[in-house]
């Protein structure tokens, strides 16, 4: 379980990221048409991705901070991990999945597109640093010693 929590949250990351450095710049050169249309037909396959990542994780932090003893280190290391992942579905739920419904509606002009994009894109940084702590805090907690445990 602890393999799995912490390669989920480390894959998590590592999606976010992908999408924040290679995706972001790729939306914002594209121009306001080129980008709907992109992002319309493939965003989608982005998705398994992050599911695939992040539910392990997110069931794993939850199994192995209720494992842990109440009150110890380990503990608030696996409820860090968990509150991380947290942070980044909420951020996703408040703001990138209104957005993303909105991209896809091919309603938006050119100029919506661009500001939306810049929330999106803003918003996208909370989630990088969500899963990076989330990630962060699942390695320290596979890396602690028995007489860490406690």
């Amino acid at each position: 379980m602890k393999f799995i929590t912490v390669a989920g949250s480390a894959g998590f990351f590592g999606v976010m990221l992908s999408i924040g450095t290679g995706l972001v710049p790729f939306f914002y050169l594209a121009g306001p048409s080129a980008f709907e249309e992109w992002f319309a037909t493939y965003f989608v396959f982005f998705l398994s991705g992050v599911f695939i990542t992040s539910v392990p994780a997110f069931i794993g932090s939850i199994a192995l901070m209720r494992r842990s003893a109440k009150g110890s280190h380990e503990r608030r290391l696996w409820r860090n991990t968990l509150l991380g992942l947290v942070v980044v579905y909420a951020v996703t739920m408040a703001v990138h999945l209104p957005l993303n419904f909105a991209f896809w509606s091919f309603e938006l002009s050119d100029a919506a597109i661009i500001a939306n994009l810049g929330w999106w894109s803003a918003a996208h940084v909370l989630r990088i640093g969500g899963a990076l702590f989330a990630s962060y805090n699942a390695f320290r907690a596979v890396s602690l010693s028995k007489e860490q445990l406690v």
